[in-house]
């Protein structure tokens, strides 16, 4: 938990995480839809014990999902097209998008679950 106005800087820890994982994979190895399952199932799910107790700032937000991004299309290299908008990208696979979860979408979710649970059981060791 942080004391004051939350800053940019009070998640550096997570960016780096991220930033950690994507260098050690050797993407340039993958191909595209490769990296969509990597991107689905771990570099979205690395800051989600971070949003499930703090209000993360849009830009932090916007970083993650810019990192993510540029991992699928452009991989290691510089070189690479955005050949789809990131609207198309973030719908479910059953509306034709490739189900990549949009950090600020799943920051507000997983805070509104906690919510949930304290109002529906005030009982517990909050």
């Amino acid at each position: 938990m942080f004391y004051g106005r939350v800053r940019k800087q009070d998640f550096n820890v997570v960016y780096d995480r991220v930033t950690a994982k994507l260098a050690s994979w050797k993407s340039r190895l993958l191909n595209r839809p490769g990296r969509v399952v990597l991107a689905n199932s771990v570099i979205s799910s690395l800051p989600s014990y971070h949003m499930q107790i703090n209000w993360m700032p849009q830009s932090v937000c916007e970083d993650l999902d810019k990192t993510v991004r540029r991992f699928i299309w452009k991989g290691a290299g510089d070189k690479g097209m955005h050949l789809v908008s990131w609207n198309k990208i973030t719908q479910p696979r059953k509306y034709g998008g490739l189900g990549v979860r949009c950090a600020r979408t799943q920051n507000v979710a997983l805070l509104g679950k906690l919510i949930w649970e304290i109002l529906q059981s005030p009982d517990k060791l909050w």
